[in-house]
């Protein structure tokens, strides 16, 4: 498929979805949403990508929702609005239910849809000198957009969240990785080897296992505790009846690195 808005690039087992929108800060627009949720599905019906950095062209990640098309949308009818609203948050649903490991490489400035689009993959490592903004207040607009309301309490906890979105709180890299919002924060020069050599950690482990670590995880907050057990004893059973486990047992005691298959 051929895209507009996006570049996709495959390199082995490691997919690189860039935000190709440098011009205008890779702002979102409505094609960019519907685009980006027909990657990500693309990569989903990929059986040889394991692994998924997202970056943004240029000097920035994504300065959220592009302003100008969104002022024309002002005289629109609200179902027009809101199904622009809509297309953004498919494509960063997408992203989040994705069953193999999603990193952020957010090279630039993250604002608004920006920073929920980030906060929807699995890690983030971030340019020092890069911005992180929640600043949706500031340009009267709530922050419950983009899966922020719902990203933003999981990481910091509800009475920080609050405080970020009702003062509209503008981190740099440092203080974000001190948030707990980004998994790392590098040096720009330092950016690129940092999350290849995550990236091909994450390729290079169990597909089955990482798939279950991932959905135990993000589903755990809305289980009882009875219910997760289920889960886990249903996912780890199936791990341990599996050809990549044996074959994990058997590399520990050759003392080697695993060949995962995901069989």
């Amino acid at each position: 498929m051929e895209y507009n808005t996006l570049k996709l690039e495959t390199e082995g087992a490691i997919a690189r979805l860039t935000l190709n929108r440098p011009e205008r800060a890779n702002a979102m627009t409505m094609e960019m949403g519907r685009e980006l949720a027909a990657a990500v599905q693309a990569i989903r019906a990929a059986p040889h990508v394991r692994a998924l950095v997202l970056s943004g062209a240029g000097k920035h990640f994504c300065a959220g929702a592009d302003m100008a098309e969104f002022e024309r949308l002002h005289a629109s009818p609200p179902d027009q609005v809101e199904a622009a609203v809509r297309a953004f948050l498919q494509a960063i649903g997408e992203m989040y239910r994705l069953p193999i490991p999603v990193i952020a490489r957010i090279n630039g400035d993250a604002y608004g849809g920006g920073v929920g689009l980030a906060l929807a993959c699995d890690l983030r490592v971030m340019a020092a000198s890069a911005r992180m903004g929640f600043a949706f207040s500031r340009v009267g607009l709530t922050g419950a957009d983009a899966g922020v309301t719902y990203f933003l309490p999981r990481l910091v906890g509800p009475a920080r969240a609050m405080e970020i979105l009702l003062l509209g709180t503008v981190f740099d890299g440092e203080a974000a990785a001190r948030e707990g919002l980004v998994t790392r924060a590098v040096g720009i020069e330092e950016l690129d080897r940092v999350t290849d050599e995550l990236a091909a950690k994450l390729a290079a482990g169990p597909p089955i296992g990482i798939r279950f670590t991932k959905e135990g995880v993000l589903e755990s907050l809305a289980r009882s505790l009875v219910a997760e057990f289920d889960f886990e004893a249903r996912a780890q059973t199936t791990c341990m009846m599996s050809a990549d486990h044996k074959e994990g047992v058997q590399a520990f005691r050759e003392k080697r690195a695993p060949r995962f298959e995901g069989k």
